[in-house]
């Protein structure tokens, strides 16, 4: 019988490629989608075993609807692996940011990956009785081990993913269950694009008496952004990873990926935050 794995956030980037790349390796893949049309695309690929399912993390009906999706699908031979990779980005100073906004990004990028991890447990707890381990893979970013500027709440949810993560491993490690957080620096996907184009706007809608320093700043932190994007990691090794974390009886914690992300890592296990910083603010 073929393993079956959810992944949500499959539309795009990460989360697509993660989904072919496993339902490729001969899993049953159920990739959470937003719309039809990018279920039509996933669909176009012909993969027997790859099914898109309609998955909005922030909305419980849907996540109720695909947890009864996945019973009915897997029974008693329960669900080999969640991945939680669906999440958002805001960019905006901290001062003029809109609550609404941010609260919908804490939706998406943590109380969602919560609530359908909970939900999901039943189903991962029967998956241990065959004999293996369940996986639990929570896409965070190595923006989980240091706040930019004007990412103050995408930051601060990564940072929530990997402490969850973490209190996770602990609780669920008992019960057959291995928790891991996979932290990818700059990958080569519409990310940069969409950040470029939302830096932008973010910039035409600034304020007050500190309007010029955030357009200045900003406009510096995108220039250092995109001299970083050479060293993008290309999204199959993302997809590559998991699937190894996948396979793995007893997987490590974390899971850093790619040239930049090593280098903040170290960076921050150096304690070079300033070195860091001198990239992004201007006095």
């Amino acid at each position: 019988m073929m393993k079956t794995i959810l992944i949500t956030g499959a539309s795009t980037g990460i989360g697509r490629t993660t989904a072919l790349e496993l339902a490729k390796e001969g899993y049953q893949v159920f990739a959470g989608i937003r719309n039809d049309a990018d279920a039509q695309s996933l669909r176009a690929e012909k993969l027997a075993n790859l099914q898109p399912i309609r998955l909005d993390v922030s909305q419980p009906d849907q996540i109720a609807q695909s947890v009864e999706t996945l019973k009915k699908s897997c029974g008693n031979a329960g669900l080999a692996a969640l991945i939680n990779n669906a999440g958002i980005n805001y960019i905006t100073p901290f001062e003029l940011a809109d609550e609404a906004r941010v609260r919908q990004l804490m939706e998406v990028n943590f109380f969602g990956m919560m609530n359908l991890t909970r939900a999901l447990l039943p189903l991962l707890q029967a998956y241990t009785q065959t004999g293996d381990t369940a996986k639990v893979i929570n896409i965070g970013s190595i923006g989980s081990k240091i706040g930019l500027p004007w990412e103050f709440s995408y930051h601060a949810s990564k940072f929530a993913v990997l402490g969850m993560s973490q209190a996770l491993r602990f609780e669920l490690d008992a019960l057959g269950i291995r928790v891991c957080c996979v932290m990818p620096g700059g990958i080569r996907t519409p990310f940069f694009a969409k950040s470029g184009e939302e830096t932008q706007q973010s910039k035409k809608t600034l304020t007050g008496p500190n309007a010029d320093y955030y357009a200045r700043n900003m406009s510096k932190m995108w220039d250092a952004a995109m001299q970083f994007e050479r060293f993008a990691t290309p999204p199959i090794k993302v997809a590559q990873s998991v699937r190894r974390l996948i396979e793995r009886r007893n997987p490590p914690l974390r899971t850093v990926i790619g040239l930049d992300a090593k280098l903040i890592n170290f960076l921050v296990w150096a304690g070079w935050e300033n070195v860091l910083k001198s990239q992004f603010v201007q006095g």
